[in-house]
């Protein structure tokens, strides 16, 4: 089984707009919401793969319902912890005619820590050895990072594949716990390190140090050129296909459900890799939260491009040509 935890998550409002003009009274064309955060998100695409999952973590008030009832709806169960306050929203504007998107973030509700006490015991009831507990996103306040760190810590006590996606601070915690795999982002992998990853060397010499930690998967995503993966049977490159991009929204989420999708089924890195980039290829054709659809990733698959990367005996490591279109 999997278990994807966000313990911030957040109903996902889209607001598609002809012209935004800040400042002024602008006329809504389209509008929609979602269920949204990290973990709610990887559980919304691994549906759409087929898979099932357990979504988990904290919500609060009429907002937190609305996602419990959305996922249901969509075929995911979920066992959230209900807390006080009011789940947050975040609204993404969509402009049509310059396809720009303007997001707003709300921080999340206060809450206390001594829930953490309650999902913990959760977890450790329901999780067995071999399933898979993902964790990432924001952090509602005032809880720290060390969260993460500590989940990861109590997830592999009980045999369980541990999976981090998280910046700033919660990426640093989580890592030090040493999770099974880590999906960064290059930016958020660079200021982890505090190193400057704008070229592919370093960016590959950096994910080979999480590797040498002892993070058995280390996948970094680098935007369009695609996102680098490896582990103790090698490292390969996913070049993504050309699509036309909407929205960015949630395709770091949608590729981390795609990486899950195969590796859950005892698949190689390549192709989670390969199923992961067109998943994320996907996400980006569609106006904010919308994610992705099966039919589309299944459309795109193919079009995706793996190459190794050659790994030096000092771990360090550097691309191959690519080869093919």
């Amino acid at each position: 089984m999997i278990f994807t935890i966000t313990l911030n998550p957040a109903v996902d409002h889209t607001l598609v707009l002809e012209d935004f003009a800040p400042g002024k009274a602008n006329r809504v064309l389209e509008s929609r919401s979602d269920p949204g955060g990290k973990g709610v998100n990887v559980s919304r695409v691994l549906r759409e793969l087929g898979d099932d999952s357990i979504a988990t973590g904290f919500v609060g008030g009429g907002l937190g319902r609305f996602i419990e009832h959305r996922l249901g709806n969509l075929g995911i169960h979920s066992e959230f912890i209900h807390t006080r306050g009011e789940t947050r929203t975040n609204v993404t504007i969509f402009d049509k005619r310059h396809h720009t998107l303007t997001a707003i973030h709300d921080k999340g509700p206060t809450t206390n820590p001594w829930y953490l006490d309650e999902l913990y015991n959760r977890l450790e009831s329901e999780v067995k050895p071999g399933d898979w507990v993902m964790v990432g996103g924001s952090i509602p306040p005032p809880i720290t990072p060390q969260v993460y760190h500590d989940l990861i810590l109590r997830m592999k006590k009980l045999g369980a594949y541990t999976v981090l996606d998280a910046d700033g601070e919660a990426l640093r915690a989580g890592l030090e716990a040493i999770p099974y795999l880590a999906k960064p982002n290059r930016f958020e992998l660079g200021q982890a390190l505090r190193k400057d990853l704008s070229n592919e060397a370093a960016l590959l010499r950096a994910a080979e140090q999480l590797h040498d930690r002892g993070v058995a998967v280390v996948i970094v995503t680098a935007s369009e050129q695609g996102a680098y993966g490896l582990n103790d049977q090698g490292a390969w490159r996913a070049v993504p296909p050309m699509v036309e991009k909407v929205s960015g929204v949630g395709a770091g989420d949608a590729f981390l459900a795609g990486v899950l999708h195969v590796l859950c089924a005892a698949g190689s890195l390549e192709d989670a890799l390969r199923q992961g980039t067109a998943a994320a290829s996907a996400a980006v054709q569609n106006p904010g939260t919308e994610l992705c659809h099966r039919r589309e990733i299944e459309r795109l698959v193919g079009r995706v491009v793996i190459f190794p990367v050659e790994r030096s005996p000092k771990g360090r490591a550097h691309a191959l040509p690519v080869k093919g279109p």
